[in-house]
């Protein structure tokens, strides 16, 4: 009972620490646009989230608290991809700009900004699914001689579970994110914007080949949840 005590205790303070040190990075004060504050907000809600899933697979890889903050930082990137999404996106904002051009220009960034995101989170999750292989395994092995319990393969297989929706949650993020800027891309290119267009198309490229190494990892993590089934 202490040590599950403790382990709420730990993932409370991670998820809060994970917070505020976003909140630093991005300087929510100094925004002043409510959008881009809407999106910032969401994105912060989303790390709090993602770390306390982080913190319960890390905790079952590690072992111990250093295992538990390792976990939220990875569980931080899961869930601020999806949070990103929450505010209004700049692709539906083209009546605010003076300039189309400008607007172009925000939708690349946007583009670009989101790409480098679901790359970074490609790579947190490749590390994740990497240690929980490793980890399940063993499990099994412990489980078939006896040293554990069939509920710690049980509470594996949720943990896993958890982590599955919010990868699907980021997949569905960057499936409407495509949408959005294909639609921008193709106005660019009936505007005489070809410069834009290709940038845009370029960007796409890469968010389609982020979802498909994230569809990818889902299906490694059934499989890895389906070893630990007993």
């Amino acid at each position: 009972m202490n040590m599950l005590m403790n382990l709420h205790k730990n993932i409370i303070a991670v998820s809060v620490a994970v917070a505020i040190a976003a909140v630093g990075s991005s300087g929510c004060t100094n925004i002043r646009d409510d959008s881009t504050r809407t999106k910032t907000e969401g994105t912060l809600t989303g790390a709090a989230g993602g770390a306390a899933v982080g913190a319960l697979l890390g905790n079952i890889i590690g072992g111990n608290t250093k295992g538990t903050l390792v976990g939220a930082a990875i569980g931080a990137g899961v869930g601020s991809l999806a949070g990103f999404f929450v505010g209004k996106h700049v692709a539906d904002k083209k009546a605010e700009y003076a300039k189309r051009e400008d607007w172009l220009d925000d939708c690349i960034a946007h583009a670009r900004q989101v790409s480098e995101e679901s790359r970074n989170q490609n790579a947190q999750l490749k590390k994740e699914i990497s240690a929980l292989d490793s980890e399940s395994k063993k499990l099994r092995t412990a489980y078939k001689k006896k040293q554990v319990e069939k509920s710690q393969l049980a509470k594996e297989q949720r943990d896993i579970k958890k982590l599955q929706e919010q990868n699907l949650e980021n997949i569905k993020a960057l499936e409407e994110e495509v949408k959005k800027q294909q639609v921008v891309a193709r106005d660019a290119r009936d505007n005489g914007n070809k410069r834009e267009a290709e940038l845009l198309d370029k960007e796409i490229k890469k968010l389609n080949a982020q979802i498909k190494e994230m569809k990818a990892y889902n299906s490694q993590l059934a499989s890895i949840s389906s070893r630990l089934a007993v």
